[in-house]
């Protein structure tokens, strides 16, 4: 059986922190292996995002799956990461509508 999930202590400010700004946001934190912590989608844009510390480290896990993801992600440790990305999917958003 699989333990409760570990989230970062600034889990839950960077998910505040993206339904502030109007996103959806679903928690994958308990998949595990590798998998980001969070599913962002604002503007019909998704991305894949994990949570970190500021000083903290992908593991090997976490660093191979981001490395064989063909879609959009970020690592996020803070407000400027979270404001970065929606901006980042506000453009895609915007681009998307003109085609």
């Amino acid at each position: 059986m699989r333990r409760a999930a570990k989230v970062d202590g600034n889990h839950s400010q960077i998910v505040q922190g993206f339904r502030n700004a109007g996103c959806s946001v679903l928690s994958l934190a308990a998949i595990g292996k590798g998998v980001p912590d969070l599913l962002i989608s604002f503007g019909g844009v998704t991305w894949l995002v994990e949570v970190k510390m500021p000083k903290g480290k992908l593991t090997d896990d976490q660093t191979r799956f981001l490395t064989g993801w063909t879609g959009c992600h970020a690592i996020v440790t803070d407000q400027v990461g979270v404001e970065h990305v929606v901006q980042s999917m506000l453009a895609q958003s915007m681009s998307l509508t003109k085609t």
